[in-house]
């Protein structure tokens, strides 16, 4: 995505509504790297104590309206077990991407995450600070800039800890339900054991615009990398238009109900009912963005100062800091257990019948050299050549229909491929049948 194409982005983002103010002026546009720390690992967790519900429709006499009145009661039951299960947590999880640096607000920043960059992700190198791009140099972005790492991994840890245990609570209550066939279920305290949980640094290009609005800065996020316009940043709302709709509305509420009933002459009931709404909700819509400026301002320096005190004592490790390697060698561990269970099925079909021992052709379904990869190849290997092809023939990356068009055919016929050789027990089934 070019500079041009990232204003078309900002421009819908801003002008989604009838109510949307639209931003006609932009006083900065630049072009940067944002530092996220991705995490990748698996968790097993217990439930030691828990609460399941039953709701039941109860019927009680109200003293004071003296009518019986109906409502609904949870009757709640402690149990204890220790059920048991683990889950794993890939980095394209975009909850486990963590902004590593405090130079922007952090809920804005954190909307521009996405699998589709994790997995595109690439060893950093110089040149990619230059932008090659004609729209790009024409606005003057020949550099991207670099919003550099101030968070320290440990830091970051704790929020990854955070967001994987608050999902590992909902799945526990889930199975709590569907087991004991409740109503609900909350958790009391359950035991969260870690493997494997590593943090990788991962860059993601965006364009920063910077608006003024009321002598405040303020900034909006757009993802240089996703084609689907990925967008961070506060919305801004057009207080004339949000008025006038309060007012017309508050006007047809007292046409239609009438102002005697509530002991109130036209005038009055015409300032306090239609004006006074119309002024509270326009000054509202006005000043609300820097209200939450003022909010989100707060929470960072809080922010700050906390973690700035935790990792006074921690240390720039450097298994954190080697560019991906931790990432790669997590991947490769994992590639290498497919591998080894694909190999061990593989020769045990090899033994169970002797027409398995002549077998099919070598590539029925030409899946192999789709991928260009051989019959020994590592499930890393098939991975590494999928995602290049995927990159080279994805539809996207095509101007004209026809080109569009034999992208997206080559494209389904590399996704068809990987899909059986990715997965240890079609690959066996084709190498041994021809067909998955």
């Amino acid at each position: 995505m070019n500079v041009t194409q990232a204003e078309e982005v900002f421009q819908r983002y801003h002008g989604h509504s009838f109510f949307s103010a639209k931003v006609n002026q932009v006083d900065k546009i630049e072009a940067l790297y944002i530092p996220f720390w991705a995490a990748s690992g698996s968790v097993r967790s217990k439930i030691i104590n828990a609460q399941v519900g039953w709701d039941r429709l109860v019927t009680r006499y109200n003293k004071v309206t003296k009518q019986n009145e109906s409502s609904w009661e949870t009757t709640w039951r402690s149990i204890q077990t220790q059920h048991e299960f683990s889950n794993a947590y890939p980095s394209t999880i975009p909850e486990l991407q963590i902004y590593a640096s405090y130079k922007y607000r952090r809920g804005f920043v954190n909307q521009i995450r996405s699998s589709a960059s994790i997995l595109a992700a690439k060893p950093f190198d110089p040149q990619d600070m230059e932008s090659t791009d004609p729209e790009d140099k024409k606005h003057g972005l020949r550099n991207r800039g670099l919003d550099p790492y101030t968070m320290k991994p440990n830091i970051a840890l704790k929020f990854v800890k955070t967001s994987i245990e608050e999902n590992e609570v909902q799945t526990a209550e889930r199975w709590l339900v569907e087991n004991y066939r409740c109503d609900r279920a909350r958790i009391m305290s359950m035991d969260f054991q870690y493997s494997e949980l590593v943090l990788a640094p991962v860059y993601i290009p965006v364009y920063v615009f910077s608006i003024q609005h009321l002598d405040r800065t303020f900034r909006t996020f757009v993802q240089a990398h996703d084609e689907a316009g990925l967008v961070g940043g506060i919305r801004f709302y057009s207080w004339q238009r949000v008025s006038a709709v309060t007012a017309i509305c508050a006007m047809a509420g007292l046409a239609i109900m009438g102002t005697s009933r509530f002991g109130m002459t036209m005038t009055t009931g015409f300032w306090l009912g239609v004006v006074a709404p119309s002024l509270i909700v326009a000054w509202s819509v006005l000043y609300y963005p820097i209200l939450d400026h003022r909010i989100r301002d707060w929470w960072r320096q809080r922010e700050m100062a906390g973690h700035e005190q935790e990792a006074y004592s921690a240390s720039w490790d450097a298994d954190w800091t080697k560019a991906y390697d931790r990432f790669e060698e997590e991947q490769r561990r994992q590639d290498w257990s497919e591998n080894q269970q694909y190999h061990r099925q593989s020769s045990q079909g090899s033994r169970s019948s002797s027409s398995e021992r002549y077998g099919p052709p070598s590539d029925p379904q030409g899946y192999y050299a789709t991928l260009g990869v051989s019959k020994s190849s590592s499930v890393q290997e098939i991975q590494s050549a999928f995602r290049g092809l995927a990159m080279k023939w994805h539809p996207d990356r095509f101007n004209t229909p026809e080109d569009k068009a034999k992208g997206k055919k080559k494209f389904q016929e590399i996704t068809a491929a990987y899909s059986v050789l990715r997965d240890p027990k079609k690959r066996r089934a084709y190498d041994t049948y021809g067909r998955a």
